[in-house]
């Protein structure tokens, strides 16, 4: 069957397999338009709007008809008359054609609607629906209200299912494979909580409690800056676990296995990082921020490159994605020079005062004889320095948890 994709570049695929796109802008968006509206009339009106704003040319309809020609002479299958033309104004037939749209809602439908009762077959047919994307949704063709919409409805259909992909990853026991890609979506998406919430619990599973604190600190300060409002209750629930090392943060006792069995699919997790698609600015972190530290402390997670391209959202999953066997070995990180694995089991935050007493950490700057390297010795200094300020920052945390809970104690 013919395909229409409007999960990118707007384009036609034949039956032969073949890719059609229309050349021109306003050929793009008028078909797009008469896709995401295909049995339906769309007037002539409306159609202009669509194409031309508030600006249409003096003989908008006569133009708006060359388009739709044009169309004509474009669209696959010969013998199928795919826009009609009424007296009031075009309507696409679509037969027997898909769209990718559709079958994006029907995987990421079918992908949410496992995850309860089997995350595994979740992440493959969320890795699936995510695939299809090849960039923003109807790129380049957005003139209108109508596609203007239309795309709005489709980015947000697709980070819900980034949302559900990494919470099924995290039900499969991958936390330390998520967290890098975590980390870009949260700064890709600073205002949305829910990658905030499933990177604090990937951190925190990966034996990093105080950098998950740090997240949240981070997320705090731009809601506030941002939109003068503090986290949400979810948000907020997820730091309160953390600090009192709730039972429900531990991973499932049987994770289920790893989807190797997926189809080998390239997922971007933006699509603005498409091929030819400008790269959309991250926002900033803060210098203080510990997410920020952790990513480039957390043993090479975000650091090494995949060698067959951008790794799918979950990170490489063996024969099936990129296969973690085909990667240099990893250099020990930082966080086994000290034992800063250990952080969580200092006695919660308040423990994290106590931190120039690891066990030689105080001493980090004597390192450099051991390690028989001055540059090693420089790094170690740094990480002293940052382990410090963690500690700084972590305790400041605390202390405005347990105002916030006396003056709610006080307020009942």
């Amino acid at each position: 069957m013919s395909e229409f994709r409007l999960l990118g570049p707007v384009s036609v695929c034949d039956t032969a397999g073949g890719v059609i796109a229309p050349s021109g802008p306003k050929q793009r968006a008028l078909l797009a338009t008469l896709v995401l509206h295909a049995g339906q009339l769309l007037s002539v009106d409306r159609l202009v709007e669509e194409l031309w704003g508030s600006t249409p040319p003096a003989n908008a309809p006569n133009a708006l008809q060359a388009h739709v020609a044009r169309l004509r002479r474009l669209l696959p299958a010969p013998g199928h008359e795919w826009i009609s033309t009424l007296p009031t104004g075009y309507l696409l037939a679509p037969g027997h054609a898909s769209t990718d749209v559709a079958r994006f809602t029907r995987l990421s439908g079918q992908g949410r609607a496992a995850l309860p009762h089997d995350p595994g077959q979740a992440v493959r047919h969320l890795r699936r629906a995510l695939s299809l994307w090849r960039g923003p949704a109807l790129q380049d063709s957005r003139y209108g209200p109508l596609c203007t919409a239309e795309a709005d409805r489709l980015e947000e259909g697709r980070l819900t299912a980034l949302e559900a992909l990494y919470e099924a990853s995290l039900q499969c026991g991958r936390s330390t494979e998520i967290t890098a890609s975590l980390e870009r979506l949260s700064a890709d998406h600073p205002l949305r909580e829910r990658f905030y919430d499933l990177l604090m619990l990937a951190l925190y599973r990966g034996g990093r409690q105080a950098e998950a604190l740090g997240v949240y600190e981070r997320a705090r300060r731009h809601l506030i800056t941002t939109l003068g409002i503090e986290p949400g209750p979810a948000l907020r629930a997820r730091l309160e676990a953390i600090l009192n090392h709730s039972p429900t943060l531990t991973p499932p006792p049987h994770p289920h296995p790893h989807p190797t069995n997926s189809p080998t699919t390239t997922v971007l997790a933006d699509p603005a990082s498409a091929p030819g698609t400008p790269r959309r600015t991250s926002t900033p972190r803060s210098a203080g921020s510990a997410g920020s530290a952790g990513s480039a402390g957390s043993a090479g997670s975000a650091g090494r490159a995949c060698p067959a391209g951008s790794p799918p959202p979950g990170g490489c999953s063996g024969p099936a994605g990129c296969p973690e066997a085909a990667w240099p070995p990893e250099p020990a990180g930082l966080n086994g020079l000290a034992g800063l694995d250990g952080l969580a089991g200092l006695g919660g935050v308040a423990g994290l005062g106590g931190v120039a007493e690891l066990g030689g950490v105080a001493e980090l700057g004597g390192w450099g004889g051991v390690a028989g390297s001055a540059a090693l010795a420089g790094e170690l200094a740094q990480l002293r320095v940052r382990i410090e300020e963690l500690a700084r920052e972590q305790q400041d945390l605390l202390r405005r948890v347990q105002r916030e809970q006396r003056e709610q104690a006080a307020a009942r």
